[in-house]
């Protein structure tokens, strides 16, 4: 009797192990199955770059003028993907004109297949030039003046989420523009071919990204550190914009995360924050980090700070923004006139160049690859650090500075001067833009106002303000 207890026991164990090891993998299934749905309710873009229509006027006739006649129908139009413009140069090097002038039409189908509730759309355009005209589904959704900084449109109202999509946009680049920084040399009394021009047409990547309704804003967060910075520990200071776009008032968490090259948290903060409906505040944070890792050319080490938005314990909203910790000085005056220029206590050689952000035969509108190749080449003809010449570059090149270590001069130029208030007010817009597109990165050592500058010393003083 003893016996067959003992070996009822035995077997009576064994049947609750496998009912725990059952039970453990039941659980860890719905783990990962609610971490899977957490990611799903995440934000989602999707890329927008083929099988357009376009079609061009360039004499401004207004040949196809008016949304019905050209937004809907497309006979006679050619199929493109973006990045894409009109400014081919003719197959040769324009000595005075670098432009094309007038406007064109382009316009893409897409489908989407869901049904999500409370979901938020937008349009993210990184470089319409000259003028954006936006229509989705027939509706006017929004505009843009400018080309070489983004913009986003919410298109929420005008978006079919089970259905095919029409998204149409008009690109106006005509003569004699006014009111914005990046014009026709030819068309000023300063000609010079296209030094400081900008083509016609979606020149850079288009995207649909889809949210909840609360999210952070695009570039809304902001890092940095200050010189007190050191191997041993460095304080980070974070700035992060949170949108509510529903109709109801809400009280998010916005919890920053601090990541190591592994992908190891080293450090987190986190802040309640108080939403109105369809209001937008800015949360304000320190991190510290310590056994830090230092961004210099030599060894460009990049953390990654994760920020969330969580309502009643769930993740609604993500990024990632990549910082790498460093401190820079370049002063004048110093000591023993030394003025050399400074990354982390150590001098530094520069050895740099400048390059146009063209293409003869496709001006501005550059593919990944292309993008690639021409950090490359930099990098194989030895140049440790790059200047835009003159206006804003693709985005797409900031990840390689940071990520190779190039030191880099971002440059914002007018080279054209208008005395008007529009221009004022478009030259000051977008300058905040450029530098919110750009302010994380730890490549960058400048801020270039302006080449060969035309501006008005108060003016200029006014914009090194702002950046």
């Amino acid at each position: 009797m003893e016996g067959r207890s003992y070996q009822f026991e035995k077997c009576r164990r064994r049947q609750l192990r496998r009912k725990a090891s059952v039970l453990f993998t039941l659980l860890i299934s719905f783990l990962a199955c609610r971490t899977a749905i957490a990611q799903q309710n995440l934000r989602k873009e999707i890329l927008l770059d083929n099988n357009w229509r376009t079609v061009a006027d360039t004499a401004n006739i207004n040949a196809y003028n008016g949304f019905e006649k050209a937004g809907f129908k497309d006979r006679n139009w050619i199929t493109v993907d973006v990045p894409h413009n009109w400014d081919t140069y003719g197959g040769y090097r324009r000595l005075k004109h670098g432009n094309l002038h007038g406007y064109a039409w382009y316009r893409k189908t897409f489908k989407l297949t869901a049904r999500p509730v409370g979901k938020r759309y937008f349009l993210w355009f990184e470089g319409v030039g000259s003028y954006a005209t936006v229509w989705l589904n027939g509706v006017l959704v929004g505009h843009h003046a400018g080309g070489r900084t983004t913009f986003t449109i919410d298109v929420t109202k005008a978006i079919k989420t089970n259905g095919t999509n029409l998204l149409c946009v008009r690109a106006d680049h005509p003569a004699f523009i006014k009111d914005l920084p990046w014009v026709c040399g030819a068309d000023s009394d300063d000609p010079g071919f296209s030094e400081g021009s900008q083509p016609m047409g979606i020149f850079r990547p288009v995207h649909l990204i889809v949210t909840n309704a609360v999210r952070i804003e695009p570039f809304g967060v902001h890092i940095w550190n200050d010189i007190t910075v050191a191997e041993k520990s460095a304080v980070l200071n974070l700035e992060t914009t949170v949108k509510n776009y529903s109709k109801n008032a809400c009280r998010p968490i916005v919890l920053s995360k601090l990541l190591d090259i592994a992908g190891r948290v080293i450090s987190e903060t986190q802040s309640i924050l108080k939403l109105n409906a369809g209001g937008a505040a800015v949360v304000r944070q320190l991190m510290q980090a310590k056994a830090v890792h230092l961004w210099s050319p030599d060894h460009p080490y990049l953390y990654n700070v994760i920020s969330q938005v969580i309502i009643n314990g769930e993740i609604i909203d993500q990024t990632s923004t990549p910082y790498g910790i460093r401190w820079i000085s370049w002063p004048i005056g110093r000591k023993n006139s030394d003025n050399r220029f400074y990354v982390n206590g150590k001098p530094f050689f520069i050895n740099g160049i400048a390059g146009y952000e063209h293409l003869m035969g496709n001006s501005h509108a550059f593919s990944h690859q292309e993008i690639k190749a021409r950090v490359m080449q930099l990098r194989a003809a030895g140049f440790n650090a790059f200047r835009d010449a003159h206006q804003p570059h693709n985005l797409e090149y900031q990840h390689y500075w940071e990520k190779f270590g190039i030191l880099w001069w971002p440059q914002y130029s007018a080279h054209i001067w208008f005395d008007t208030p529009q221009f004022r007010s478009n030259f000051k817009m977008l300058l905040k833009d450029w530098v919110k597109e750009r302010r994380n990165n730890p490549a960058v050592i400048l801020w270039g106002l302006q080449n060969e500058s035309r501006l008005p010393a108060g003016f200029a003083r006014e914009c090194s303000a702002i950046i």
